[in-house]
């Protein structure tokens, strides 16, 4: 699918610690909130995504690494308005995941707190427009 004709904000979910299954529920989730949600369980996957897709916020389980390099700092270098967060299970944020990402958000916050993290993150970038 390519994202740059969305209506709703794009969110990617990235997570190689869940179950496939587990993930998919997370994003319909979100979909029922009214966003559209991709997800890939390993980070040359979400760079796929991430590339080929005009995502508007990154949900990621920690950074994952790739040849030395985070996903983050990977996304962040090819498209730096875009934010990206950690949503981990770790109840606070290490210096190494906070180099590159935008916020540290626990899996232990509320749904509706989730949801509005979510919201302020994307408030805070820039709105795109269709291609």
């Amino acid at each position: 699918m390519n994202a740059s004709a969305h209506l709703r904000p794009l969110i990617l979910c990235v997570d190689d610690k869940v179950s496939e299954s587990q993930l998919d529920l997370f994003r319909r989730v979100l979909e029922i909130r009214g966003y559209e949600v991709l997800t890939a369980t390993g980070a040359f996957a979400a760079l796929e995504i991430f590339r080929k897709n005009q995502v508007d916020l990154v949900l990621t389980e920690h950074i994952l690494v790739m040849s030395g390099r985070t996903l983050a700092a990977t996304m962040k270098r090819l498209k730096p308005d875009v934010p990206v967060a950690i949503y981990s299970a770790d109840l606070a944020e290490s210096p190494e995941d906070m180099r590159f990402a935008d916020m540290f958000i626990t899996k232990l916050v509320s749904i509706e707190e989730l949801f509005s993290i979510i919201q302020k993150l994307l408030v805070k970038a820039p709105a795109t427009m269709p291609a």
